[in-house]
């Protein structure tokens, strides 16, 4: 029978904080699910630590490491082998709240038959950095392009990744985002707000760099959301910036 949920974490020398990501998937209070991890072939202690738990996860927990080519490559991976209706993405340094999953099912279930095949449901997010609470952030699909949906707490049917794709190897740190506006702007996706706490996530890594924010900037001028010359300030604005902190460091 398959699992209700598939629930992909995508890791590469993790072992400082996947312990926790690992834990959360554990500690739901529903267990209708698969966890797969998508490992680049770690050299450190990753693959031992997620070992560790393989006995208290069962089957559930499905482990492949080898290498790949990023993290969109390593995501698309994840989706291709998920059996879940539901499939849900939770980074390794990041970690669900105990309910996230009921909650989403209970949202899920709630929903007409006719909506529920091609699906996106979405959640609120606690901001960490370095562990202590910065906010709690909420984006609403209406202003999506313009703003960013908190993408770990994303589920999208596994019907709709087969039905549109996933995502776009070309990019480093915004395919995430190029995938949710192509959704929004040229399917029939339904975009469903669920209002509770889903994952908690640690701030930094390269979609807050300055390659994240072009690359972005380069989306939401693809999708119409940006004019071209907005589009070239804000590419400019993040070199600015990427050079006024090169020189801080030197």
């Amino acid at each position: 029978m398959k699992p209700f949920f598939s629930i992909i974490t995508v890791c590469y020398n993790s072992e400082k904080t996947i312990e926790r990501t690992l834990k959360s998937i554990l500690n739901q209070s529903v267990n209708d699910y698969e966890y797969l991890i998508i490992d680049g072939a770690s050299t450190d202690g990753t693959l031992d630590i997620v070992k560790k738990y393989e006995p208290e996860f069962g089957e559930r927990l499905k482990l492949f490491s080898e290498k790949d080519e990023g993290i969109y490559d390593a995501m698309n991976k994840g989706i291709a082998k998920a059996e879940g209706t539901l499939i849900g993405m939770v980074n390794s340094d990041d970690y669900y709240e105990p309910d996230a999953l009921e909650n989403m099912q209970k949202k899920f279930e709630q929903l007409p038959e006719s909506d529920r095949k091609h699906t996106a449901l979405y959640g609120m997010q606690r901001q960490l950095r370095n562990g202590e609470e910065i906010e709690i952030e909420f984006v609403n699909d209406r202003i999506l392009g313009e703003g960013m949906i908190c993408y770990p707490t994303c589920f999208i049917t596994k019907a709709l990744y087969s039905d549109f794709g996933a995502y776009d190897t070309l990019y480093k740190s915004a395919a995430d985002l190029d995938f949710l506006v192509k959704l929004k702007k040229t399917t029939d996706t339904h975009f469903v707000p669920v209002y509770n706490i889903i994952s908690n996530f640690e701030l930094g890594g390269m979609s807050a760099s300055g390659r994240g924010a072009r690359e972005a900037a380069r989306v939401r001028y693809k999708y119409g959301v940006y004019s071209k010359t907005r589009m070239y300030y804000v590419i400019l604005q993040s070199r600015i910036i990427d050079f006024v902190h090169f020189l801080k460091r030197k």
